[in-house]
């Protein structure tokens, strides 16, 4: 375990917050002492311990790894030809399966980084925790380039803040798309694509030395919809033409195959040609509903190494 602090003040709460996680992982104190101690109540120290957790500000690191993942890692690997797999426990509490993930895909990353690389990054929840798992350190010359077009408002699930938060942890630089994922129209996406400086960033991307990807389904737990990308009449149409998930805005039916649909002649983002250019791919995605786009995506073989939770590995080889 190690505590990661930011050299920014930080407010009061977060202050408590970082003195209740040193007591509780260095100290070892039981969460009743520390609330003793503080004058609250153990509900807040709970609390605080878990938002440490969940915002990356207290990192843990296990150094084993379970039989049954690693029988699950050979049969992937020997099945979709891939050059690497980790399995990681499926969460009891699904709501929890993208800091699993992030956690099981933070080590792979992290071997891959080094001065002077260039990293690609998609985008999701899934990313978010994975950047949040890092450990920060000073690398020089190191790039990050968004691989598609982002949000017009703030979030953190956006493209250009991961890409911003991953650049910041290593001292580096980063490229965005300045557009939207999927353009109003096929006219506009070609105007958008014929940019300069549109151009410039997919050449980067092109170039990059590993890229960490994820994926998305057509269930109601999707991002895409939840942030209105897709409306549920999209998602309908989408499915009647065969699609069961996207990879970077591009929408795949189960072999594989781009579909048939608008979505995927208006989406801005580097090609699924194109990323088979890139050294290194790492794909990292999990939970129940996943594993037919998984699947989907493995079929191309644009992808290098797999992070992968315990259940949908279990799909995939079924």
């Amino acid at each position: 375990m190690q505590t990661v602090t930011d050299a920014e003040p930080v407010n009061a709460d977060e202050q408590l917050n970082i003195r209740i996680a040193w007591h509780y992982y260095v100290s070892n104190l039981t969460q009743q002492q520390i609330a003793d101690l503080f004058g609250i109540t153990r509900v807040r120290v709970n609390k605080a311990l878990a938002t440490c957790r969940e915002t990356g500000l207290v990192q843990i690191r296990i150094n084993s790894r379970l039989a049954s993942c690693i029988e699950l890692e050979q049969r992937l690997q020997q099945r979709f030809g891939l050059q690497k797999v980790t399995v990681v426990p499926s969460p009891e509490d699904a709501s929890q399966i993208f800091r699993v993930l992030g956690v099981g895909v933070a080590p792979t990353l992290q071997a891959h980084l080094r001065d002077g690389c260039t990293v690609a990054v998609g985008w999701g929840r899934t990313l978010r925790q994975a950047v949040r798992e890092l450990e920060g350190k000073a690398l020089s010359d190191m790039t990050v380039v968004s691989l598609l077009g982002g949000l017009h408002y703030g979030s953190a699930n956006n493209t250009v803040e991961l890409a911003s938060s991953l650049a910041g942890l290593f001292g580096g630089e980063y490229y965005y798309l300045a557009a939207p994922v999927f353009a109003p129209s096929e006219q506009y996406r070609d105007m958008i694509l014929a940019e300069p400086s549109v151009q410039a960033v997919l050449a980067k991307a092109r170039q990059a030395d590993v890229a960490l990807l994820t994926v998305g389904d057509l269930s109601e737990r999707s991002l895409m919809l939840e942030l209105g990308l897709v409306k549920p009449e999209d998602a309908a149409s989408l499915q009647a033409a065969g699609a069961v998930g996207d990879l970077l805005g591009r929408w795949l039916d189960r072999d594989g195959h781009e579909v048939d649909h608008p979505f995927n002649r208006r989406a801005i983002s580097l090609g699924l040609d194109d990323l088979s250019r890139v050294a290194k791919v790492i794909l990292v995605s999990g939970g129940p509903y996943k594993a037919e786009i998984i699947k989907a995506v493995l079929l191309r073989q644009v992808v290098h190494e797999l992070v992968i939770d315990e259940g949908a590995a279990g799909q995939l080889l079924e």
